[in-house]
């Protein structure tokens, strides 16, 4: 089974917020700003990728919460 770049992107996303909750888009540009020290752009590409994902994935179950308290 292959996974796509964007499919791995929101695993990464997926499992960070699950561990690290609101913590984790900081976590993830922290991780994409030790690549790009290294000098590896796609690297550093990929996490901020994951890092939006992520507070997308925060947004989204706020707006869930919400949704359901004004029911």
């Amino acid at each position: 089974m292959e996974v796509s770049l964007d499919q791995a992107v929101e695993i990464h996303a997926r499992a960070l917020t699950r561990r690290l909750q609101r913590e984790a888009p900081s976590n993830a540009r922290a991780r994409a700003g030790d690549f790009q020290r290294v000098g590896d752009s796609e690297g550093h590409g990929v996490w901020l990728r994951v890092a939006e994902s992520a507070e997308r994935l925060l947004g989204d179950k706020g707006h869930a919460a919400e949704t359901a308290l004004n029911r």
